[in-house]
């Protein structure tokens, strides 16, 4: 049972400093105090709860390319429904309450943790290959539909866009070229119906060219927004990372075309924006020039569910390189910085911070304050979010990065693990019924980008679904059932009707394993 520590014994404590021997004994003593507490917890939940996920056993890899009620467009048009939390606004956290007395023993859910598996580079894109001009092929053909994921064409030579018609013209360096014609939904998930295609035309000896009433010097990228976009998750993974990819290459010497342009993501993300381009970017659905360049994209490449496969690139980018780049464009500290706890090395009483993200109305925790009571016990600093869609992003990303971790319910509030300095850890509580999808969206992510990733499974017991089904209900004995009747009913069921009562107690060892990463 979890309970507020008696009289006189302290919470255990944070990492002493070597320089102080006062602090040496203090750090000393508390470790028997934790270790003791420890072995309390271990001893009513064996060690066989609690599992250490691998690295190399990845899911969201691969298989789940297909958009058609995959789980990512799943979660997102489900939390579509529901109010933002992509920019959370701070609130304090609860003060004077007590956590609640729990019997529940654990069973049936299981906890891991994984550690980044890839150096960290000094700058973002360092030891990436230059951008080497565009040369014209040796044919006509200019597009690429056979990515499962995206659609891309690349026009070398002479392109020239007419934004109010959705076109984008190529004038081939041979005479002897057979006009083709393509469409394609010019973002980083080709299968999502709604997203607005652009249309590529590659001009045969016959056809006129359009005249060019504007020249210029630079490349362009064509590409929409829309889709699942307006969730931080898919803006991140479906939009910026893929335009990372694909912009990051031109050095900000390339002009942004949008089609289906939304305002409000250009606004929230213009920080991020101005550092692909130095030049205006153009609402290609009301561009009323034809534009003539060099060298033109049409869509976005993207290697996976938030993720950049080096190997598939040819500039050698990673997931670490965008998270740097993210922190650069927000004018965050340099690479080499530590995480908050480990910078202040002069102050004995310093303790790690955690950021615990508190959804709106889906996945919420229904013991909020005793979560907040709970990991101030343990020995953090607690910085609750409410997640809002109106905050400002500059604050929060440094907000973020104020704090050495984030906690929160599988959802898009843990997209902002982006803002985190390596060695800074994301505590992922798992719903019951989703553990599946959950490494591939943030575990890999969170790897890959230099941060500690550590995964609580919630049991039944703690998820408000058993009170409103029942231990003989499929939902709670079956979830592999609910599953294989289709992502509609994992959304319906697992995403939009539970929420969470954490227990402490059964959770402690998986944050004891957070704080050994923050040490």
């Amino acid at each position: 049972m979890w309970t507020t520590p008696p009289p006189g014994q302290s919470p255990p404590r944070t990492k002493a400093r070597r320089s102080n021997p006062y602090a040496l004994l203090q750090h000393l003593c508390s470790c028997l105090c934790l270790v003791h507490r420890f072995l309390v917890i271990v001893d009513r939940f064996p060690c066989s709860d609690l599992e250490t996920s691998d690295s190399s056993k990845q899911e969201g890899e691969g298989g789940d390319q297909k958009i058609e009620l995959d789980e990512s467009s799943m979660e997102a048009m489900e939390e579509q429904k529901q109010p933002r939390e992509d920019t959370p606004e701070t609130k304090p956290a609860s003060q004077g309450t007590t956590p609640a007395n729990s019997d529940l023993d654990g069973k049936g859910g299981t906890a891991s943790t994984t550690a980044p598996d890839q150096e960290e580079s000094s700058e973002a894109g360092s030891g990436s290959a230059p951008y080497t001009k565009c040369t014209p092929p040796p044919n006509s053909t200019v597009c690429d539909l056979s990515n499962s994921r995206f659609d891309i064409c690349e026009l070398c030579g002479d392109a020239r866009t007419i934004g109010q018609s959705s076109t984008v013209m190529y004038v081939p360096h041979t005479e002897t070229s057979d006009g083709e014609e393509w469409s394609i939904r010019a973002q980083s998930r080709k299968n999502i119906p709604w997203v607005k295609k652009v249309t590529v035309k590659s001009l045969n000896t016959s056809q006129p060219a359009p005249k060019c009433t504007s020249k210029h010097a630079m490349p362009a990228i064509v590409f929409a927004l829309g889709g699942l976009t307006a969730n931080v998750w898919h803006d991140f993974s479906d939009v910026l990372v893929p335009l990372f990819l694909t912009a990051r290459q031109f050095d900000r010497d390339v002009q942004l075309l949008i089609t289906n342009n939304q305002p409000w993501f250009s606004k929230k993300y213009m920080t991020i924006l101005s550092k692909l381009t130095r030049y205006d970017i153009i609402d290609f659905d009301s561009d009323d020039q034809v534009r003539c360049y060099p060298h033109v994209i049409v869509g976005l490449r993207s290697h996976g569910d938030l993720g950049i496969y080096p190997n598939l690139s040819p500039q050698n980018y990673t997931m670490m390189d965008f998270r740097l780049f993210v922190r650069e464009a927000y004018g965050l500290p340099a690479a080499k910085v530590a995480i908050p706890y480990k910078a202040d090395r002069d102050d004995p009483d310093k303790k790690p911070r955690i950021m615990l993200i508190d959804r709106g109305k889906t996945r919420r925790f229904i013991n909020a304050p005793y979560i907040v009571q709970g990991l101030e016990w343990f020995g953090f600093e607690v910085v609750k979010v409410d997640p809002k869609m109106d905050t400002s992003l500059d604050e929060f990303a440094r907000l973020v990065d104020s704090c050495d971790a984030i906690m929160g319910a599988h959802g898009a509030g843990l997209t902002n693990m982006v803002f985190l300095r390596s060695g800074g850890v994301v505590v992922h509580i798992v719903p019951y019924g989703i553990e599946f999808m959950a490494d591939g969206f943030y575990g890999k992510p969170a790897r890959d980008m230099g941060l500690g990733h550590v995964k609580y499974g919630i049991s039944p017991e703690e998820s408000t679904l058993l009170e409103k089904y029942g231990w003989n209900h499929t939902v709670i004995k079956d979830p592999e059932t609910i599953r294989s009747s289709g992502w509609d009913k994992v959304g319906e069921v697992y995403m939009t009707k539970q929420d969470i009562v954490l227990n402490m107690t059964r959770f402690g060892p998986v944050l004891l394993k957070a704080i050994d990463f923050i040490m």
